[in-house]
């Protein structure tokens, strides 16, 4: 099976303070209601700006003269960003997780489209063969995991053996479940606040320092995202979590925010020996730099996204 991979900034800020409380049980079952609704908005925002990136994409296909790159500016970069230098996408970045509507998404995508070309804005017309779920379908599947996981740890306090499906009503060993799922459902969870960039196949930092023999001791195993739990839980059968990816459906290796300048800089300086496509390597960097901008821990998984199926970023 191939790996649809992925590189993510990462804000363990709101994983330490928010997600993880949440699911070892504390709080009321509502306690993540408002974070859902961002992500929400947030998850339209995305189909609405790659709906302008795919409106782009056509046109293009007929005028090799645009400087567009479908894999950068559909199946790449988060939204729909056009422009060099992790300053600028980091803006872009914030700049679109702050619109509310279609209308302030279209904005943004017109702006993005005249950096492209001027006399291009007139020529696109968004995509309109996706299809946008409703808020409360929507924020179902985006919350359904966490809602499942915490459900496993309020049945492991109460003496319970079995979580049950909120929707489906199957039923799942809770201490597996629990265990097993969260470092990835925490990881897609957090991307759907917080986007990270598309790629395809072994193009992941760790195997690609790997592959070049460069060092590669700032990627730890995803710990962070499951710590908590591991402290609250301590009777579970927790697996070890390898520094880098092994499968797919994994979070591999996480790289702290003070040690994403450092990570940065070496890859770039090696990039000739990293045994991937420029295109590739450009992503990375930009996930780096971007993670860099924003101040946050960085990390490479696959399977988040899904270009197939339609699950883009």
């Amino acid at each position: 099976m191939g790996y649809d991979t992925s590189f993510h900034p990462v804000d363990l800020g709101l994983v330490e303070t928010r997600l993880l409380p949440y699911l070892a049980g504390h709080g009321d079952d509502d306690a993540l209601d408002d974070v859902v609704a961002r992500a929400v908005t947030i998850r339209k925002t995305r189909f609405h700006a790659k709906a302008w990136a795919l409106g782009v994409q056509r046109v293009a296909r007929r005028d090799d003269s645009l400087p567009f790159e479908a894999d950068l500016h559909v199946w790449g970069r988060p939204f729909f960003i056009v422009g060099d230098g992790a300053d600028l996408i980091a803006e872009d970045i914030e700049r679109y997780l702050a619109a509310t509507t279609p209308e302030d998404v279209a904005g943004l995508a017109t702006e993005m489209i005249h950096r492209i070309d001027p006399a291009l804005a007139g020529r696109v017309e968004p995509d309109q063969t996706g299809y946008l779920p409703d808020d409360g379908v929507l924020a179902k599947s985006l919350s359904t995991a966490m809602r499942v996981l915490r459900g496993a740890a309020l049945a492991l306090r109460a003496g319970e053996r079995t979580v049950r499906h909120p929707h489906s009503g199957d039923e799942f060993d809770a201490a597996e479940v629990l265990s097993r799922e969260v470092p990835f459902c925490l990881l897609k969870f957090a991307a759907a606040l917080l986007p990270g960039w598309m790629s395809r196949g072994r193009t992941w930092p760790t195997y690609l320092c790997g592959e070049a023999g460069l060092a590669h001791a700032e990627f730890d195993g995803p710990e962070p995202l499951r710590a908590l739990l591991c402290e609250e839980f301590p009777g579970l059968d927790w697996p070890p979590l390898p520094p880098s990816i092994t499968g797919n459906y994994m979070v591999g290796g996480l790289v702290r925010a003070a040690d994403v300048p450092a990570v940065r800089t070496r890859l770039a300086s090696h990039r000739y020996a990293l045994k991937c496509d420029a295109l590739d390597a450009q992503k990375l960097d930009e996930a780096l730099g971007v993670a860099e901008r924003l101040g946050t821990a960085f990390c490479e998984a696959t399977e988040v996204y899904s270009g197939m199926e339609g699950e883009l970023n």
